[in-house]
């Protein structure tokens, strides 16, 4: 009997083969199989096939539905497939089911997958055209390098600036403009278009305006989202904030959207300067952003010492002055290797 990996280990996932449906209804199989092991390598690749054409999001939704609703027949009942679509085609009232164990098997899920496939060919989801989503102008990957910085015209005349280390996928169409913001920060000049509204998410945070200028800078943990000009709403799980010039929100998947704060307006982008300008700002997010600038590595040791909180402005051209700099501002020790760099608590450090 053919392994449920084998299946799958041989499918093509680059990026550019979008030649056959069955092939994309292949890759999409592939990637909700996988889903829950991927590494951040692997999600920045699954994110690029999402974005690259249309037709790859849409059967891959249309596979997640029909997976949520074939997971929702008690998973004792049965692990074959063609019974898993008869349970749920004859169920009267789907129940959650409760075996995680079974759930999250591998070989269950698998089964569950194929379940899942059978079901979208009999309900013929796979060959059914979108319904809102108009054809594609324009499709592009961004990506800078560290201590890079660049300015991109869009094909709808807005314009982004990517901070160094950054990676920005666009999706332009007749209706819609979609952009997802992968790493490092954006800063973006939209131009007005009721018809077609600009998203921008990152994580699992969406900033959608009409018209406006606004920044998004992504951390490890948190996505921070300040405006310029104009008006933006963030929305987070089933949290919305609107936020208008010269404010600024944190969007963190564990605590929630923060309180909107002030910020000048001017600040914001300062940083397109050379100029990093911080407000209260736990540490960690700082050398967060720092090592983006600096080509060695930059290291916080201790939760606690991540979360001390700064208020100033650096310049990013000498960034080993700015570590010193953040040191004496608080009271910590630094000890360098090379191009490596540790912020410490002044007792964690050895002495001679």
């Amino acid at each position: 009997m053919t392994k449920p990996n084998d299946v799958f280990e041989s499918i093509d996932t680059d990026l550019n083969t979008t030649s056959s449906k069955q092939l994309i209804e292949q890759q999409a199989t592939h990637w909700l199989l996988i889903q829950d092991e991927l590494d951040l390598d692997q999600k920045v690749q699954f994110e690029q096939w999402l974005v690259i054409d249309p037709e790859h999001e849409r059967i891959y939704r249309r596979l997640e539905e029909a997976l949520s609703l074939v997971e929702q027949i008690p998973v004792a009942q049965s692990s074959d497939p063609v019974v898993l679509v008869e349970q749920l085609n004859n169920s009267s009232k789907v129940t959650i089911a409760t075996d995680k164990v079974a759930v999250n098997n591998h070989v269950y899920r698998w089964f569950a997958v194929a379940a899942s496939i059978m079901l979208i060919a009999m309900l013929g989801w796979f060959g059914q055209e979108p319904q809102e989503a108009g054809p594609v102008i324009a499709q592009q990957i961004y990506q800078t390098e560290t201590a890079q910085v660049e300015t991109y015209l869009l094909v709808d005349g807005s314009v982004v600036t990517l901070g160094p280390d950054s990676k920005l996928l666009v999706s332009i169409s007749n209706q819609a403009r979609s952009l997802k913001l992968l790493s490092g920060e954006g800063y973006f000049d939209v131009v007005t278009d009721k018809i077609r509204p600009f998203v921008v998410s990152s994580g699992q945070v969406g900033v959608t305006i009409i018209g406006t200028e606004f920044n998004v800078r992504y951390n490890s943990h948190s996505i921070q989202v300040a405006v310029s000009e104009g008006l933006v709403e963030v929305e987070l799980q089933d949290m919305r904030t609107k936020l208008q010039a010269g404010e600024v929100i944190i969007a963190d998947n564990s605590s929630g959207l923060s309180q909107v704060t002030s910020i000048d307006p001017a600040l914001i982008d300062d940083w397109q300067q050379g100029q990093l300008t911080y407000q209260d700002v736990p540490l960690g997010h700082i050398v967060s952003q720092l090592n983006r600038y600096y080509a060695g590595q930059i290291i916080v040791v201790g939760e606690d010492v991540e979360q001390l909180r700064v208020t100033a402005s650096f310049s990013t051209q000498d960034i080993p002055s700015v570590i010193q700099d953040l040191a004496a501002m608080l009271s910590l020790e630094y000890t360098q290797s090379g191009d490596t760099w540790l912020l410490t608590k002044p007792a964690m450090v050895k002495t001679n």
